[in-house]
């Protein structure tokens, strides 16, 4: 059983996360040279959104990512074990969609 933590427990965690995602994420991205897997895999309903901004990284896209970490540590900290395998499981979809091929550009 997961243990329970407050929501702004779990929201300071997910800040002290996004950092380092985020550094992990640009590494993968090269500049726009590399293969951005990392990107995708840590960051994709952001990625996914470039489909709707003309297959570019957004102001949108980084709003996105900076809040999702934080947003998904204030969800699951006072939820327990069925927040962490929703979270989860709708991470791996969106995982699933970025690497799906719709993202053929990155």
């Amino acid at each position: 059983m997961m243990p329970k933590f407050s929501w702004r427990a779990g929201l300071i965690f997910g800040l002290c996360a996004t950092p380092v995602a985020l550094l992990l994420a640009l590494f993968s991205a090269g500049s726009g040279h590399g293969d951005w897997v990392l990107a995708r895999a840590l960051y994709p309903v952001p990625m996914l959104v470039t489909l709707l901004t003309d297959k570019t990284v957004t102001g949108l896209s980084v709003g996105l990512a900076l809040a999702q970490f934080p947003a998904y540590g204030a969800f699951v900290a006072p939820g327990g074990s069925i927040r962490w395998l929703a979270i989860g499981l709708a991470h791996l979809v969106a995982v699933a969609a970025a690497f799906s091929g719709l993202l053929d550009y990155y």
